[in-house]
């Protein structure tokens, strides 16, 4: 994977405490050091775009991606707005390709989480 350019797209959001959440999750993943390249982009409302990300790369060489969204459900985000996106900049770029991953959706770890996040709220009371 080190050779591996990773978008992570959020959703987007007016929310500064939104877009701190994810940045932070953005370099938790980069701090990981398992990729060559991680970037953040959003879907819309905030910036940068994932046409921006991509935009700024392939520039700077870049010519794979994979894009992982940072979603939690298969809706039309994933279903039909990004693939459009994504089939518009390969039209526009000479040489690039994209790797579209699911979504976090329906993995079994969300139950752990969830179990975990209540258990600690709990004990906090």
């Amino acid at each position: 994977m080190q050779n591996t350019t990773l978008i992570i797209l959020g959703h987007g959001s007016k929310s500064k405490n939104a877009i701190e959440d994810f940045n932070y999750i953005v370099k938790l993943v980069a701090d990981k050091n398992e990729f060559k390249n991680v970037a953040g982009a959003h879907m819309e409302i905030a910036d940068p775009s994932l046409q921006d990300v991509v935009k700024d790369l392939y520039e700077k060489g870049e010519r794979d991606f994979v894009i992982f969204p940072y979603f939690l459900y298969n809706g039309m985000h994933i279903r039909f707005d990004i693939p459009g996106i994504l089939e518009k900049l390969t039209a526009e770029y000479e040489g690039i390709s994209f790797d579209f991953t699911a979504p976090i959706g329906q993995d079994p770890i969300m139950a752990d989480l969830i179990v975990n996040k209540v258990s600690t709220h709990i004990a906090a009371k």
